[in-house]
């Protein structure tokens, strides 16, 4: 079964055209946004319908908000169908650097330090300064963990394992 990530939301129409304004989710735009890439649009219902990409414009409105144009979606009042949808693609593993890891691969991670299990990544965030990891620990407390290398020592996707430098007042 191929997996998909999710790489924006379609959330208003723009213009006459059939473009839309999609707020974007990757921070990978130069690779997921290129003419001709094909995406899964899916609404809260499941239903699909793949859309290929004939331009992209940034919105001046915010760096994480693009205006996109699909093929097919020639007005306004078709472009308006797609709102709330999410656009998706194919993971690729391919695409990603040495030492990098999709966010839907680290959630659900077993967060171990010294070999015990101390809590479950249920989120990835990304702040400024870094990603975060939002875990809750084997009582239902929620923690932080910094994803750099002074606290992560081993992540292991295939097993859903990330070893940790666990330090006081963590938990």
């Amino acid at each position: 079964m191929e997996q998909y990530l999710l790489v924006g939301t379609i959330f208003d129409t723009f213009g006459l055209d059939g473009s839309l304004k999609v707020y974007s989710s990757s921070n990978n735009k130069d690779i997921r946004y290129k003419k001709g890439n094909v995406f899964l649009a899916v609404d809260k219902d499941g239903n699909e319908r793949e859309l290929k990409l004939i331009s992209i414009r940034p919105s001046h409105q915010s760096a994480n908000i693009d205006i996109l144009k699909f093929e097919g979606i020639n007005n306004a009042n078709e472009a308006l169908l797609l709102k709330g949808y999410e656009l998706r693609v194919k993971k690729d593993y391919k695409d990603l650097k040495e030492g990098y890891f999709f966010f839907s691969d680290l959630l659900g991670c077993d967060v171990i330090s010294d070999g015990k299990k101390i809590g479950e990544v249920i989120k990835v965030e990304e702040f400024p300064a870094q990603v975060t990891l939002r875990a809750k620990s084997n009582e239902g407390k929620e923690f932080f963990i910094p994803f750099v290398k002074a606290f992560i020592k081993h992540v292991d996707v295939e097993n859903k394992t990330i070893d940790i430098n666990y330090m006081e007042g963590m938990l």
